[in-house]
């Protein structure tokens, strides 16, 4: 009988990914799959599963399904590096076993939680413009009907607000579009020098609006015109959320570097976008890519950022099998440097 029950489990342990556990009438383990060992470990093998499954109703549950035939689900908290959530259900078994099935639910938890607070931010984010344009539309309809420079005044605000709420929405479709196809790699040929040339040119009348100028230092070796597997409109749009942050950020009348170089085993073309301005403490660095973080709220929002492109950017290098560092010295400089695989390297 002992046989035909761990063939049964095997046959169940074949059809999931989780933790399955054949407890007997005693609430002792009778058998574990893999999965349920890399969980609770393989000591729990003929010991009472509420020694190493710790819950209050675990024991109650057990008893249930011996007794009824059914138990409603545990939500079970283990912390180990991290912590893990698991939805703990119970079947009945012949021979008046039960088996035990350990879901983890962790990372939907975690999906859920943060497309709620994405959702948060999005609604704080329109919400303030959105405020801003109905209180001047009411003093336009009342008091400031007939005043026609406020009516000037209030149009120019109006209108600024409503390019901010512009540029947050082109921000999140462009972010949707990028994460929804990160997993894909795009597989056309792109020379970078001359998008790198192509988005320094098209930024530089942003840069001389505040005394900068924008300066290529090319280190690449002569032999070396590097072909980036990648998706032009992406590369394009990395180059110029780097450029414009740091022409955004920068000191008036300084210079932004970009610097082109290979690693040293030339695999891997490294493109340095680096500022000279007040810099970004070391704590705020390794968060500076989520989406809607911000290290000085107001003065970004002042600026016109929306929070979101060094999102967009972890996302297309992400897409590109490239990656991103980001190092900055307090009133010194600051350098964001994306890494490409070269092609053919």
């Amino acid at each position: 009988m002992e046989t035909n029950l761990h063939k049964l489990f095997d046959n169940f342990d074949v059809l999931i990914d989780s933790g399955l556990i054949l407890v007997d009438s005693n609430g002792e383990v009778v058998h574990a799959n893999q999965a349920a060992i890399n969980i609770l470990g393989a000591r729990i093998l003929n010991q009472p599963l509420e020694y190493y499954l710790r819950h209050p109703d675990i024991n109650q549950a057990l008893n249930s399904i011996n007794e009824f035939g059914e138990a409603s689900p545990l939500t079970y908290l283990r912390y180990d590096d991290v912590q893990h959530e698991y939805v703990v259900k119970f079947v009945p078994f012949p021979d008046g076993h039960c088996l035990v099935f350990m879901n983890d639910v962790t990372a939907r938890i975690s999906f859920d939680k943060i497309r709620s607070e994405f959702v948060a931010n999005v609604s704080h984010e329109l919400r303030s413009p959105l405020t801003a344009l109905t209180g001047f539309i009411e003093t336009l309809q009342t008091t400031a009907a007939d005043d026609p420079k406020a009516r000037v005044e209030f149009l120019g605000i109006m209108q600024e607000e409503a390019a901010r709420m512009q540029r947050l929405i082109d921000s999140l479709l462009s972010l949707s579009r990028v994460e929804a196809q990160e997993h894909l790699h795009p597989n056309d040929n792109v020379q970078m020098v001359d998008v790198i040339n192509e988005v320094a040119g098209l930024t530089s009348y942003r840069a001389a609006q505040r005394g900068m100028n924008i300066e290529l230092s090319n280190h690449l070796p002569q032999s070396l015109s590097p072909i980036v597997l990648g998706k032009k409109d992406e590369l394009s749009e990395v180059l110029h959320n780097l450029l414009e942050n740091a022409i955004k950020y920068g000191y008036e009348d300084s210079t932004v570097k970009i610097i082109l170089e290979t690693d040293e085993l030339k695999k891997m073309m490294i493109i340095s976008v680096v500022n000279s301005g007040e810099g970004i403490e070391e704590i705020h660095l390794p968060r500076l890519t989520e989406r809607f973080y911000r290290v000085d709220k107001a003065r970004t929002r002042k600026l016109g950022g929306t929070g979101l492109g060094l999102a967009i950017v972890k996302h297309i290098v992400n897409r590109h099998r490239g990656r991103l560092q980001i190092t900055s010295d307090l009133g010194g400089e600051t350098i964001f440097s994306v890494y490409f695989p070269i092609m053919g390297a």
